[in-house]
């Protein structure tokens, strides 16, 4: 098993608070913004009301039902329950794996990719091939990468609009090239859309659908709502997948806690009041932290167009990503994660996460200039 990086970075971080020091976290996307207060009373509320027993292993009813109407919406196209499972995000994606896949199967991913696609793809057994997105395309997804990713005849590919962790928004007509490609193909899709809600300009193209057989699109409520610890994720697809689904739920942990669905009913209700607000904090902070990273004289970033987090490239520093960043949490207290994490090819990068407190963002983003700028060139490679 190969894990997340970043939490092992968090780790770290935390050995060293225990020690007195503070750390400036920039290593996790883990939102420090106030939920939804109805979301919060909600949650309360059924806790109080004792609603702690076990729920359905597709998840309540309501949500379900709440989810689909959102995206039937967003689709343009009739969705209902049926069409919608509840389970963490991050176990989405091995349950994904796992349901279309068999052991030795052929994966794509288009790197700098999420963590948790390699980790459960090399869980599972099956060889992954990354299709690069490139850096001075601003890591956009192509025709170019597309019929790089189709060639190679996988058993599924991964797609994450927006993207962990560049920031880049994806065209929708290429997005929905690949989408039907896939199907008439027969090759599985796995639309990972977390980040839709938090795109700058407040538009986004959903692949969700009731009648594409093999492309399932996934989401969660941690990042939109700042709960991560809710981990209350969902996925969209036909409903012959998603009866797979809620059958690998009670295969794995039965189901999600009753109280933190409700809570997220209850946000739904809000929703777009309140990401308004996080979508205009995410644009304003990501562009001020961009712009400082550019200017620095040595460290350089795409600005993203979503999310929160900025991919940089740290190779005028000459020192590679995992020493770089043992170095600026002991030396500077400041905790990013190594670019090795999103894809091997990316030794020369660091992630920065500014979804933290404002000051402790800026100090963090301030702190690794200042270290980058103080190198002087110096080559030294991790153990």
């Amino acid at each position: 098993m190969i894990g997340q990086e970043m939490f092992r970075v968090m780790d770290r971080a935390q050995a060293l608070e225990r020690q007195g020091h503070h750390i400036y976290h920039l290593e996790l996307g883990n939102p420090r913004m106030a939920p939804p207060p109805d979301l919060i009373e909600a949650t309360m509320q059924a806790l109080r009301a004792r609603h702690l027993g076990y729920a359905p292993m597709a998840g309540l009813r309501e949500l379900r039902v709440g989810v689909a109407t959102r995206y039937a919406s967003l689709a343009e196209e009739a969705l209902t329950e049926a069409h919608v499972v509840i389970s963490p995000a991050n176990l989405l994606i091995h349950q994904f794996l796992d349901i279309t896949c068999d052991p030795g199967d052929h994966v794509v991913c288009f790197t700098p990719a999420f963590p948790s696609y390699l980790a459960a793809a090399s869980h599972l057994g099956l060889h992954v091939t990354a299709v690069p997105l490139a850096e001075t395309e601003s890591f956009q997804l192509t025709r170019d990468r597309v019929n790089a990713a189709l060639a190679s005849r996988p058993r599924a590919i991964i797609l994450n609009n927006a993207n962990n962790p560049t920031g880049a928004l994806y065209s929708p007509a290429v997005v929905k090239e690949l989408a039907g490609r896939c199907e008439e193909a027969g090759i599985w899709l796995l639309s990972d859309e977390t980040y839709a809600d938090l795109t700058f300009d407040g538009r986004f193209t959903t692949l969700a659908s009731a009648q594409a057989r093999h492309v399932v699109v996934m989401s969660s409520f941690s990042k939109v709502f700042s709960i991560p610890g809710f981990r209350t994720g969902y996925a969209l697809a036909h409903e012959a997948v998603t009866a797979k689904l809620a059958l690998s739920n009670s295969t794995l942990y039965s189901c999600l806690p009753a109280f933190t669905q409700l809570g997220c009913l209850a946000g739904l209700t809000v929703i777009d009041e309140y990401v308004a607000d996080i979508r205009a904090r995410s644009a304003r902070l990501s562009g001020t932290c961009a712009d400082r990273v550019n200017r620095s004289g040595v460290l350089r970033c795409q600005a993203p167009e979503s999310g929160f987090y900025l991919f940089v490239d740290i190779s005028r520093t000459n020192l590679d990503d995992m020493t770089f960043c043992r170095r600026l949490l002991d030396e500077q207290h400041t905790a990013v994660t190594p670019g090795r994490s999103f894809g091997s090819a990316y030794t020369s990068f660091i992630r920065l996460a500014t979804c933290g407190q404002e000051d402790d963002v800026l100090e963090g983003v301030s702190r690794t200039i200042a270290f980058a700028q103080n190198l002087g060139g110096c080559r030294v490679q991790a153990a």
